[in-house]
């Protein structure tokens, strides 16, 4: 398994630096120019030959993409064309909005999508079999952006003045204080990498306000990120349900299974002792892939509802040419997925005794 591991690892480098490099290429060749992106009205001449030369931009691409690596070796991933500000520092404020906007939207489609596919699985060509399904396409087959205008709109309007109604946009309601997890506990002297993990947490706000007690916090965080999630986390739940029951039903025909019926097992105890790991394979490989997915950056999802997460900041740095951005979080999206794959293939082992990586 160790060195299975090892293996991934190894392979998944220079997977990574073919992605970085494709990213660093595509963003320099794309039609627009950083600097009047960047500079906008203060844009002239002599300006943005200054600004070229500052960035390093009038270099050849194989000469900024080994200048970007050494820097990226030695932990800098440069600054910010448009706000002028460390890399790294967005990624500190940006990432935690979308890791929390994209668990609980996974946590949401998982549970149910899991239990619509048993449900489904279990009454197989009944009714309610068939309104599962329906479900599960619709929830597939209906954009983002509608669903979540839709869910804006309806609770948001249509439920406004009622106890069922839910904020359209934003992390908060105006006027509620959000500590860092520093100054909570009293350490503001605190510095070096457990500072920044600290405030890296402190920006996911219902662990923060599960770790100090704030109740307030806790609870307007989720009363903001339920239309989020239940407009990013349809798709996943419907692929969910879909697979479960298909993987399901595969293996309830196997020939163990028939041999469990005969002899006069009950049919839950078949399904869920017997049955639902061997068919979790399948299933967990979508929601490894769908959490990838969610980590990357819900674009329309953040940018209806307000979110200054990934997606949003990738989409604005695009819009800009801010390609340092773009490299970065590339970057990272390309590692959550490598991870995440890694994890899911390691998984297997346990779903599945008889699978060995020796």
């Amino acid at each position: 398994m160790f060195l299975y591991v090892v293996r991934r690892i190894v392979l998944a480098i220079p997977v990574l630096l073919g992605i970085l490099f494709a990213t660093f290429a595509l963003a320099r060749l794309i039609p627009g120019d950083p600097c009047h992106a960047t500079l906008g009205e203060k844009a002239t001449a002599q300006a943005c030959d200054a600004f070229i030369i500052r960035y390093g931009l009038d270099q050849p691409i194989p000469v900024q993409f080994g200048i970007y690596l050494r820097d990226v070796t030695k932990g800098n991933l440069g600054d910010s064309l448009r706000f002028g500000q460390p890399v790294t520092k967005l990624i500190a404020q940006r990432l935690p909005v979308t890791i929390e906007l994209a668990f609980t939207a996974l946590i949401f489609s998982t549970i149910i999508g899991m239990v619509m596919g048993i449900i489904s699985a279990y009454w197989r060509n009944s009714p309610v079999d068939v309104i599962t399904m329906i479900i599960a396409n619709l929830g597939v087959s209906v954009p983002i952006f509608v669903l979540g205008l839709l869910l804006a709109y309806t609770f948001a309007v249509t439920l406004k003045g009622t106890p069922f109604a839910l904020p359209p946009s934003g992390r908060l309601t105006a006027g509620i204080n959000v500590p860092s997890l520093a100054e909570a506990w009293g350490l503001t002297s605190l510095s070096g990498a457990p500072r920044v993990m600290l405030d890296f947490i402190s920006q996911m706000y219902i662990i923060n306000g599960l770790l100090t007690l704030n109740w307030v916090l806790v609870g307007d965080a989720i009363k903001h990120l339920i239309l989020p999630t239940l407009a990013l986390g349809t798709i996943p739940l419907s692929v969910t349900a879909r697979m479960t029951r298909s993987s399901l039903l595969e293996v309830l025909g196997l020939d163990y299974m028939r041999t469990a019926r005969a002899k006069g097992l009950n049919e839950r105890l078949i399904i869920f002792r017997h049955a639902l790991r061997n068919a979790m394979l399948p299933v967990s490989t979508v929601i490894g892939l769908s959490l990838g997915g969610l980590l990357s950056g819900a674009v329309l999802t953040e940018t209806i509802f307000g979110f200054s997460g990934v997606g949003k900041t990738l989409f604005d740095a695009i819009s800009s040419r801010d390609y340092t951005v773009v490299q970065a979080f590339t970057l990272v999206i390309a590692v959550v997925f490598v991870t995440i794959n890694l994890i899911v293939d390691v998984s297997y082992a346990y779903l599945d005794p008889r699978i060995r990586y020796d």
